[in-house]
């Protein structure tokens, strides 16, 4: 449960810093690659939060099904939690994955 908070948190200060780029946008009309990389990657970590809760809240047995969907997918090489949930390790593997798409994980 502490892990689970502690990555709420994390996620907590991902958003906050996609919003002070968004100002920054605002205001400058441009921003930097890395900036902008943190974006994408904390709007999709939103819609990823979003395509988890919402089946979680609305659909019974949402609890049972969630952990089986997430594992099936992540052998399918689809990541479904969002980036503060996902071990070092595995983000370093995705990073040589995105940098090498030849390479694929057996």
């Amino acid at each position: 449960m502490h892990h689970f908070l502690h990555n709420l948190k994390t996620e907590g200060k991902g958003e906050r810093e996609a919003a002070l780029i968004i100002i920054k946008y605002i205001r400058e009309g441009t921003i930097s690659m890395e900036e902008d990389h943190l974006l994408k990657t904390q709007v999709m970590d939103t819609l990823k939060i979003l395509g988890i809760g919402v089946p979680f809240i609305l659909i019974p047995g949402a609890s049972i099904l969630m952990p089986i969907l997430i594992k099936v997918a992540s052998k399918h090489n689809i990541e479904l939690m969002p980036s503060a949930f996902i071990t070092q390790t595995e983000t370093n593997l995705q990073d040589v994955n995105l940098q090498h798409p030849d390479h694929h994980q057996g």
